[in-house]
C-alpha cells in the first residue's frame, strides 16, 4: 500500500522521533548558531533558555495550521507508518509506569490469583497498563516493520537504486541516532551520582561496584556493545538501556537481509523471513526473531489486502480482532509465578519449559497485538491522537531519562508524602503513591520534552551532517 507524495518520511528511523519542524529545525543550522551566538545579549539569552525551557505543546501552533483551521481545509494525510509513532509513545509511556509502580508495588510483578493476589490492577488486560516488558518486545516489532517497510515498497516497485541509496543512509546514520542520546543520558546519570543526588550501590548485579570514571566508561562500552548476545545486563547508571544494543543489532540484521533479499521472489523472502524468525526462536534469540517479525508483517501490508466482499469483511475482522485480543492477554504475562498464575498454567506444559518461556509469550503476544493493527485503521485512529503523536515525539527522550528521573526527583517526592503522609496502613500508603505520581507525572513528560529538543533533535541533525561530510562526491572514490 504504497501512499505517494510522502517523501519528507525517508528518514524516518524507527523507536526514533522525527525531527520537529518549525522553529527547532530552522536552528539547527551551523551559521545561523554562529550568528545567533555572535548577536545575542545575556538578557535575550536568558529569555531563549527559559523559552527553551517550556514545554513544546505549549508552544504557538504553526500559521499554516491556524490558517487551514480557519480556511475549512481537509487536514493532511497521514504518512503510512505514522500511528506507530504512537504506538511507541504509548509502549515508552507503559514501561515508564513499570519502573515507577514495580519498586512501592512489587507485587505486579505477579499475576492475578496467585496465592492471595486478588487486586483489581492485577487482572489481565488491566496488567498491561504497566507492562513493560512487552512493550520492549512491542519495541521490536515496530523497529523491524518501520526500518523495513519503505524499502520493501521499492522491492515490489524494483526501485533497486533508491533501495541501496536510502538504506547505506540510514545504515550509516543508525549508531548515532541511538548512541549519541543513550550517552548523554547516561552522562547525566553519572554526574548526579558524582554530586550525591544518586545514591552510589555497594553492589550491582551481585558484583561488587565501586563509582568511578574508569566504572562509567565500562558502562558505556556495556551500553554500546552489540557483540554480546546476552539481550540482559545490568548497569547502576542507566540499567534500562541495556536495549539500546539490542535495538542497534536488531536494525543491523533487518539492513542485512533488506540488501541480501532484495531481489528475490517475493515467496522466497517470506520463506527465508519465517525460517530465520524460527530459527531464531528456538535459539533463545527472540529479540531478533521480532525485528523479523516486523519485517514480515510490513511484507504482508504490502501484499494483503482486506477482501471486498461484506461477510467475507467481517469474518476477517473478526479474526483479527480475536487475534489482537489473544496478543494483549499475552502481553500481560506476569514475571513472578507465572505458571502458577490461573490463565496462564498452561504455559507450564509447553514449549519452552525453562525460564525463557516469559520472553517467548510476550513476544508472541507483541506480534499478535502490532500484526492484526497494520490492517485495522479504527485501531490506528487511537494511535494517532493527538496525546498518542505527541508521546510518539518523545518516545525515545522519555524511555532515556524516566530511569534517572525515578531515582532523584521521583524517589523524593514519594519519600516526602511518606514523611508526611505516612506510610503504615494500606490507605497512607497509597495515598502517598498517588500523590507523588500525580506531581512527579509532569515533571518526567516535561524533561522528556526539553532532551528531546535538547538532545536527540541535534543528535538526528548531527548524524545527517556527518553523513553528509563522509559522503563522497560524483565520480571520487
Amino acid at each position: 500500500m504504497h501512499l505517494p507524495g510522502h517523501q519528507r518520511r525517508e528518514d524516518e528511523e524507527s523507536l526514533l522521533p522525527s525531527s520537529p519542524t518549525g522553529e527547532f529545525s530552522r536552528t539547527s543550522s551551523p551559521p545561523a548558531w554562529r550568528k545567533s551566538l555572535r548577536s545575542v545579549s545575556p538578557r535575550a539569552a536568558l529569555w531563549r533558555a527559559l523559552a527553551f525551557l517550556k514545554p513544546s505543546f505549549l508552544g504557538r501552533r504553526s500559521s499554516t495550521s491556524d490558517a487551514s483551521e480557519k480556511s475549512g481545509a481537509p487536514a493532511k494525510k497521514p504518512y503510512a507508518t505514522e500511528y506507530l509513532d504512537g504506538v511507541r509513545g504509548v509502549a515508552s509511556l507503559i514501561v515508564f509506569i513499570l519502573h515507577w509502580t514495580h519498586t512501592p508495588y512489587p507485587v505486579v510483578n505477579s499475576g492475578w490469583g496467585y496465592k492471595d493476589n486478588r487486586s483489581f490492577w492485577l487482572l489481565p488486560f488491566i496488567r498491561l497498563i504497566y507492562s513493560g516488558a512487552a512493550m520492549v518486545s512491542v519495541f521490536f516489532v515496530v523497529s523491524g516493520f518501520v526500518l523495513s517497510h519503505r524499502f520493501i515498497q521499492r522491492m515490489h516497485r524494483r526501485e533497486y537504486n533508491e533501495l541501496f541509496s536510502g538504506l547505506t543512509s540510514l545504515t550509516f546514520r543508525r549508531a548515532i541516532r541511538l548512541f549519541l542520546p543513550a550517552f548523554a543520558s547516561s552522562t547525566l546519570a553519572f554526574l548526579c551520582a558524582c554530586v550525591g543526588l544518586v545514591s552510589v550501590p555497594k553492589k550491582v548485579d551481585g558484583k561488587p561496584f565501586h563509582h568511578s570514571l574508569n566504572s562509567y566508561l565500562e558502562y558505556l562500552d556495556m551500553e554500546s556493545n552489540p557483540w554480546d548476545w546476552d539481550a540482559d545486563f545490568s548497569g547502576f547508571y542507566n540499567p534500562q538501556l541495556w536495549s539500546i544494543a539490542v535495538e542497534f543489532r536488531g536494525s543491523m540484521v533487518i539492513f542485512l537481509l533488506l540488501v541480501g533479499l532484495a531481489k528475490t521472489r517475493t515467496a522466497v523472502r517470506l520463506a527465508v523471513e519465517g525460517v530465520i524468525m524460527a530459527h531464531s526462536f528456538g535459539h533463545r534469540r527472540w529479540d531478533v526473531a521480532l525485528f523479523i517479525a516486523g519485517m514480515t508483517l510490513a511484507e504482508l501490508e504490502v501484499l494483503l489486502k482486506k477482501p471486498k466482499n461484506p461477510l467475507a469483511r467481517k469474518l476477517v475482522n473478526a479474526l483479527l480482532i480475536l487475534t489482537m485480543i489473544l496478543g494483549l492477554f499475552l502481553c500481560g504475562y506476569p514475571r513472578d509465578h507465572n505458571t502458577a498464575t490461573p490463565g496462564y498454567v498452561w504455559s507450564k506444559y509447553v514449549w519452552p519449559l525453562t525460564a525463557y518461556r516469559r520472553r517467548f509469550w510476550l513476544a508472541i503476544g507483541a506480534i499478535l497485538f502490532v500484526g492484526p493493527m497494520v490492517f485495522f485503521p479504527s485501531v490506528q485512529s487511537f494511535f494517532l491522537t493527538r496525546p498518542a503523536r505527541y508521546l510518539g515525539r518523545i518516545s525515545f527522550a522519555l524511555y532515556l531519562v524516566h530511569g534517572l528521573g525515578n531515582r532523584t526527583i521521583g524517589k523524593w517526592l514519594l519519600s516526602t508524602c511518606w514523611a508526611y503522609i505516612g506510610k503504615e496502613g494500606y490507605w497512607p500508603y497509597a495515598i502517598s503513591f498517588v500523590i507523588s505520581t500525580t506531581l512527579y507525572f509532569p515533571i518526567v513528560i516535561w524533561a522528556s520534552d526539553v532532551f528531546w529538543r535538547g538532545i536527540d533533535v541535534p543528535s538526528t541533525n548531527f548524524a545527517r551532517w556527518l553523513e553528509k561530510k563522509c559522503a563522497a562526491p560524483e565520480g571520487v572514490r
